[in-house]
């Protein structure tokens, strides 16, 4: 901020103050705390810096905290965790041009934190030298204007130097006293020379040629030097542990210009534990015992203590540090937390009219004269240019006192009347310059008295006639007869007042009409020419139609519109007369309450709503509302039906339950400031998730894996003033159909997205409803689960590929085994049955021969070969049946058939035989061809016992072991040399070793003559 900018700030608010001063008075300053219960992390807060991103960095006795308006994340010593503060006792903050926080702590060094990965860098001492700080007890840091960062130390002062990475001790000339070389305070002019406050009490400069500390020879002061500042003329401010406030000169010996002490009407205490200028030019001084406010030009201070039972007060009166944040917002800190106000003057004044009272109706005489109808205290006259109050109130004794202390409308007439509405009263008038009260009340018996003694409106018409609201009717006076006319409601006339509850009256400027409100009769419009209603009333069923029955207020703007202002109902604005159409306005659309009390439009258009919760300046033009409350400087949130006036400058006027409210609302500015948009933290689960490398804040590019199905993702829109007022938007690129407004809400969730690649957006409003349309965005890359990846896809496909190229080769080898079976029962059919057929038809010829050459005996020889040939035929083919049944696959059946066939070729050759059989055998499983082979091959060792072993025991026995199949046929035969076996025994033994091979198996025959055979196969299963 150059030199004239702070001219034009200054002009213009002592010009405001001229202005405004006089006609009311300031309120106190609000502030709004940040404590523990709000996620600081502890109370005590002795610095306090905001970086560019907009965060505000909150340094205690116990740690650090990053406050983003809505919550706090906290920074701590972790011995076991890297990266983490050194000490958790905060002394300073600074913030480097490169965004980076410096960080001073009382015993820990400094610690230098970077945004982009969240981690501390640690200086310390250390032996030997590598950070080139002489002390790790840290009192001040400063950047300075060209980007030089400051470290003041209880070991003297240092320069961090980046290309060397370690910090540079500065030597300090002429300073010898004791704890002259700890600094306290560090201080930066424009044009930036620094200055050094010590532990002794001096000051001091650094002489950049010479590379050292020169001390101010002239100015020595008797306690240490806790805080500097420099003000917009270029003076220096010293504050002192105990010796007050010193404004310096920093050109030449440095001279003392003024000094300021502890006393009444001066400053809060001689403990000056902070300084800070604020863009006005005024200087806040923070002490251990309360917070002062010095404007240099005219020399006004104002001390502000701690209000107990306030919330909206000073916590504490023990100070510890001054912060000034782009806003214009002051943060205090203290030892009862941290504290934000506004620097700027209160827009929002207050009348002074003493106790705090309820307030009920107001107007502004043409002498500037303020009225003040209260609840409890009686009419009360406020001089606003020599600041005199008068009060009138009900006097038994007096008949001419007000008639009651409960004033509930008031009205100046054009001949300077003032005519005052009581509670149930009646009327009273009171001439001007008079002091005695002159009463009107209701007369049963005379029709041209007051309609009823419970007044609740006044209004003068251009006619200079005086309507009077009230419970029993409207009335009218004509001061020029001095009889009243009253209008009340008649049932089943359409055409009368709608309701005799009459709450506001008002005068349409374009045609002959009043307006009149009423309680639960709607909006009646009377023509005052034919003296005929109508009413405009609430119609649920219909959206055109007037909101409310019960209408508090009545406003007609510039252009002639009429507003309605009801309780319940909202704001209304009538369209069409003729139709009846309303727009109704409430609180989705912006309001804070739906009772509007007071309506007023001011110079720039704008109409103002008093309510139950704040005043509202909305806009026609644009549709936009503004709300006000007492954190935003407000005497009171809830205001008084009647208590709304303008005043002929221009002041408006709003009365409520503690008092009356009075402001320029030109001097009400909005907040024009684009609130900067942050992601502030990320969940997993709904648990914090830490990122690796990049804090969240920083990163662009978020990777989320398949276990990160939930995620939800905080923000945060940082505008501290009235930041509960933010309001946030959000859009998930890629899943979203539209933007997710979320009201307050400052975080969204998102479950089971799809894999690919989104960009999620958020765009926030300030306190004034201002968006900032750029928000922030990070583009969020859901990885797919490993059975989503392409890779799997493709191996996925290879191995589909080789199960079914498997599945082909396995039906290609039953097809072929199948051909195979088909071709060995074909073969074995042609060759076994065709051969004995062959032989059954020659021998069945030569039998015929026989019998017809009479030879009996060689025909039966022949017949009996042909019916051995036939049963040799049937056994075969019932061989081949039985082996290609599948209900046959089972060993138990082969077992069983082995032991029918061993029964009866044994048993007919006269032979014993054992038969034995493994339990296990039943669960085994051959397949056809197998279960074919392996019995022939059984059946084949049985024929040739039975013709060549002349055994009068045999004995069979079949086991499994090992996964084999074994089979032992053993004799007590003759046996058989097995190199020279005996002549006619065929092709047993050939097809027997054949069938073996087929079933890879392992045939062994073991013989001697006269010692019998065994016979041994063994065949692999599975």
């Amino acid at each position: 901020m150059n030199y004239f900018t702070v001219v034009r700030i200054l002009a213009c608010g002592l010009i405001a103050a001229l202005l405004v001063r006089p006609l009311h008075a300031q309120p106190a300053p609000v502030f709004r705390t940040l404590t523990a219960q709000d996620g600081l992390v502890q109370n005590s807060v002795l610095a306090a810096v905001q970086d560019q991103r907009g965060f505000m960095w909150l340094g205690t006795q116990d740690g650090l905290s990053r406050y983003d308006g809505s919550q706090c994340r906290t920074f701590r010593n972790d011995p076991q965790r890297p990266g983490s503060l050194s000490s958790n006792f905060i002394l300073s903050l600074t913030e480097d041009r490169a965004g980076t926080l410096w960080v001073g702590t009382g015993g820990g060094g400094v610690c230098r934190y970077s945004p982009l990965t969240g981690r501390f860098q640690v200086f310390q001492t250390s032996t030997p030298d590598t950070t080139g700080l002489t002390d790790d007890f840290i009192r001040a840091l400063l950047t300075d204007r060209q980007g030089r960062v400051w470290v003041g130390t209880e070991g003297g002062l240092h320069r961090w130097n980046a290309k060397a990475q370690r910090f540079r001790s500065i030597q300090a000339a002429g300073i010898s006293l004791v704890r002259g070389n700890s600094i306290r305070a560090l201080a930066a002019t424009p044009a930036g020379q620094l200055w050094v406050g010590t532990g002794a009490g001096q000051v001091a400069w650094f002489d950049s040629i010479r590379q050292q500390l020169r001390p101010l020879i002239s100015f020595y002061a008797a306690s240490p030097i806790t805080a500097l500042a420099v003000g917009p003329a270029g003076t220096l401010w010293v504050g002192t542990e105990a010796n007050g406030l010193y404004q310096l000169t920093t050109s030449g010996a440095g001279k003392v210009l003024r000094s300021y002490q502890a006393a009444p009407g001066g400053l809060a205490g001689n403990s000056i534990r902070a300084l800070c200028f604020v863009p006005d030019g005024r200087l806040w001084i923070g002490t251990a015992t309360g917070l002062s406010c010095l404007n240099p030009g005219t020399q006004q201070l104002t001390t502000v203590h701690q209000q107990p039972g306030q919330p909206l007060s000073l916590p504490s009166d023990a100070i510890q540090s001054i912060t000034l944040d782009r806003l214009g917002l002051v943060w205090v800190g203290t030892d009862k937390g941290i504290a934000r106000c506004d620097s700027r003057p209160p827009a929002f004044g207050a009348v002074p009219l003493g106790a705090a009272m309820g307030v009920w109706a107001v107007l502004e005489a043409p002498d500037g004269t303020v009225w003040v109808g209260t609840e409890s205290q009686g009419l009360a006259r406020y001089q606003a240019g020599t600041g005199q109050r008068q009060m009138f109130q009900y006097d038994a004794r007096n008949p001419a006192s007000l008639s009651q202390d409960y004033v509930r409308a008031l009205c100046l007439d054009r001949a300077g009347r003032l005519w005052i509405g009581t509670q149930n009263q009646g009327l009273d008038c009171l001439e001007p310059g008079s002091s005695r009260f002159r009463h009107f009340r209701h007369q049963p018996t005379n029709p041209a008295s007051l309609g009823d003694n419970f007044i609740r409106a006044l209004y003068e018409d251009s006619r200079g006639r005086i309507w009077i609201g009230t419970e029993g009717g409207l009335s009218q006076y004509t001061p020029a007869t001095g009889r009243f006319r009253t209008f009340r409601n008649t049932p089943g006339d359409s055409a009368s007042l709608g309701n005799n509850f009459v709450r506001v009256m008002l005068e349409d400027r374009r045609r002959d009409v009043l307006w009149i409100g009423t309680g639960g009769g709607g909006l009646n419009c009377l023509d005052m020419r034919t003296g005929r209603f109508r009413s405009y009333r609430a119609n649920a069923r219909n959206p055109r139609s007037l909101s409310s029955n019960f209408v508090r207020s009545l406003l007609q703007d510039h252009n002639g519109t009429i507003w309605v202002g009801t309780e319940g109902g909202g704001l209304c604005r009538l369209n069409d007369a003729r139709k009846g159409w309303f727009t109704t306005y409430r609180e989705p659309q912006g309001l804070p309450n739906d009772v509007v009390y007071g309506l007023l439009e001011d110079a720039q258009k704008h109409l103002w709503l008093s309510t139950n919760k704040g005043l509202a300046r909305f806009t026609p033009a644009t549709k936009q509302i503004l709300t006000f409350d007492q954190q935003a400087g407000l005497l009171q949130d809830e205001y008084n039906a009647g208590a709304a006036h303008r005043g002929r400058t221009g002041l408006l006027y709003f009365g409520g339950v503690n008092g009356l409210v009075v402001f320029r609302p030109a001097a009400v500015r909005p907040n024009t400031v684009l609130p900067p948009v942050v992601l502030t933290g990320l969940r997993r689960l709904n648990q914090p998730l830490d990122l690796p490398d990049t804090s969240i804040t920083e990163r662009r590019v978020l990777r989320l894996s398949p276990q990160d199905y939930v995620f939800t993702l905080e923000f945060a829109a940082l505008n501290y003033r009235q930041p509960e007022k933010n309001r946030y938007a959000y859009l998930l690129e890629g899943f979203d159909p539209d933007w997710v407004s979320t009201g307050v809400r400052h975080e969204a969730t998102y479950s089971n997205l799809d894999p690919g690649t989104y960009t999620f957006r958020v765009r926030a409003t300030n306190n004034d409803g201002l968006w900032n349309p750029i928000g922030t965005t990070l583009r969020i890359v859901v990885d797919p689960p490993w059975y989503r990846t392409w890779w799997f896809r493709i191996g996925l496909s290879w191995v589909v590929f080789a199960l079914l190229f498997l599945l082909y080769r396995l039906r290609v080898r039953q097809l072929l085994a199948l051909e195979q079976v088909r071709h060995g029962i074909a073969r074995d059919l042609h060759d076994d049955m065709g051969s004995t057929l062959s032989s059954i038809s020659i021998l069945s010829q030569i039998a015929r021969n026989h019998q017809r050459q009479h030879r009996p005996e060689q025909a039966a020889a022949v017949l009996e070969q042909i019916g051995d040939s036939s049963r040799r035929m049937l056994d075969a083919m019932d061989d081949i049946v039985w082996a290609i049944n599948p209900a046959h696959d089972g060993l138990d059946d082969v077992t069983a058939r082995m032991r029918r066939l061993a029964s009866e070729v044994l048993e007919s050759a006269g032979i014993d035989f054992t038969f034995r059989a493994d339990a296990a055998l039943q669960s085994l499983r051959f397949d056809m061809r197998a279960r074919r082979e392996f019995f022939l091959l059984f059946k084949e060792a049985l024929n040739n016992l039975v013709k060549y072993a002349h055994c009068h025991h045999a004995a069979i026995t079949l086991e499994y072991r090992q996964g084999r199949l074994l089979l032992m046929v053993q004799d007590d035969g003759v046996g058989f040399d097995l190199a020279a076996p005996a002549q006619g025994g065929g092709n047993g033994l050939t097809n027997m070793r054949t069938r073996a091979e087929a079933l890879h198996g392992q045939l062994t025959i073991q013989s001697a003559p006269g010692k019998g055979t065994i016979l041994r196969l063994s065949v692999p299963m599975g």
